[in-house]
């Protein structure tokens, strides 16, 4: 896969909004993966990943003093902060000194996603710094934080609108009290692609094909996907992509199980390669479990008429009824089940395949519609306001 969800999804609204007309500069820290864009500012940043993939501004104050000195040159209207740290802190300062709305787009559950990749206790202190550096930057009353959430419920309040990519997580969000009313905006899929890219003719006899797709991290639970794929023992194909720290144990597991001739890794591929596969495939899996704060996969699969098995039912719950599985509960048996549950129904005609009527919930150009009068809405609250 090319590039994260979060990237993905900004690079997509900036394209439809540039498109409606309105002027969109991005402030990001600098990424090996970014493509060179005369309306992205880098910020001082230093990588985080070996191969520079993930980056994070560490010297809040002087990545403020270059927004600062953008902001100067240029009349921004409003703020849609799509981070939750040096980006966090960042966008208040400004938004409060040039007195602009500040949206803020929660599109990470980052107390589960931090505390299960570096551990409860140095998720404490990172969520500790950054609250403490937050404050700072910001001007706010001093405050600590021993998770995420204490971290949010300090972040959250001073936006004049918190949105989430998901029902399901705006409803997490609510019920910890750290915003209410928070407003469900979907990371969307480019209506060009959709548009340009169509499922390929089958072959009378070509094999089932389930794909999974993603970071091989593991909240994502790859090798329990591979594991489930063996004891399903069915005639079909599972075609992975992406990359991760699990590539290896990954590609050893498919050989002890003897499954090379089943299974296949596509590795990282561009944004309309990866949109084909999905329209090519019968079924994508979603096999994360509460890690998800929207499982953008499966709705760029949607996009194409093709179905879904996901792990995680609050997922499912978000994609149209009638085009998706989802297994009884969170075991590599179950997951087994529904593989042969949806490999029976796609193989009897009951592939559960949407139409390009289905779809149009999902495209990006309505989703821009949608957002453009929220922010004019905005503006003019904090007119009214001031």
């Amino acid at each position: 896969m090319s590039l994260g969800g979060v990237q993905t999804s900004v690079r997509l609204q900036r394209k439809f909004l540039a498109r409606a007309g309105v002027e969109v500069t991005v402030f990001a820290p600098k990424s090996a993966n970014a493509l060179p864009d005369d309306d992205t500012i880098v910020l001082p940043s230093r990588r985080l990943s070996p191969d520079g993939e993930y980056s994070a501004v560490w010297d809040m104050e002087e990545a403020y003093e270059v927004a600062e000195a953008v902001f100067a040159q240029q009349k921004f209207d409003l703020i849609h902060l799509q981070g939750d740290f040096a980006a966090a802190a960042i966008s208040l300062a400004l938004a409060k000194k040039h007195n602009i709305p500040l949206i803020h787009h929660a599109h990470t559950n980052i107390d589960v996603v931090l505390e299960r990749i570096i551990g409860k206790r140095l998720n404490a202190r990172l969520f500790n710094f950054a609250a403490k550096k937050y404050c700072e930057v910001s001007g706010q009353p001093k405050q600590s934080a021993k998770d995420g959430w204490e971290y949010m419920a300090i972040t959250y309040p001073h936006a004049d609108l918190v949105m989430s990519p998901s029902s399901h997580f705006a409803k997490t969000i609510e019920e910890h009290g750290i915003a209410h009313n928070v407003t469900v905006m979907l990371n969307g899929v480019d209506d060009d692609s959709v548009a340009g890219l169509k499922r390929q003719t089958e072959s009378p006899n070509k094999p089932i094909r389930f794909i999974w797709a993603g970071r091989f991290l593991r909240e994502k639970r790859l090798l329990q996907t591979i594991r489930a794929f063996k004891r399903a023992n069915l005639d079909a194909e599972l075609v992975i992509y992406g990359t991760g720290a699990l590539e290896t144990p990954a590609k050893s597991l498919v050989r002890t199980l003897r499954l090379g001739h089943k299974v296949s890794f596509y590795g990282r591929v561009d944004r309309e390669e990866m949109l084909q596969a999905f329209a090519d495939a019968d079924v994508v899996l979603q096999t994360s479990i509460g890690f998800e704060t929207q499982g953008m996969t499966v709705f760029e699969a949607a996009a194409f008429g093709t179905p879904a098995l996901c792990c995680d039912k609050r997922v499912a719950g978000e994609l149209k009824p009638g085009h998706w599985w989802v297994t009884g509960d969170e075991s590599i048996d179950a997951l087994a089940v529904s593989m042969k549950e949806a490999f029976a129904d796609v193989a009897s005609g009951n592939n559960r395949r949407g139409d390009d009527e289905d779809n149009s919930w999902l495209l990006q150009s309505k989703l821009t519609e949608r957002m453009l009068e929220i922010y004019k809405e905005q503006i003019r609250l904090k007119s009214a306001s001031s």
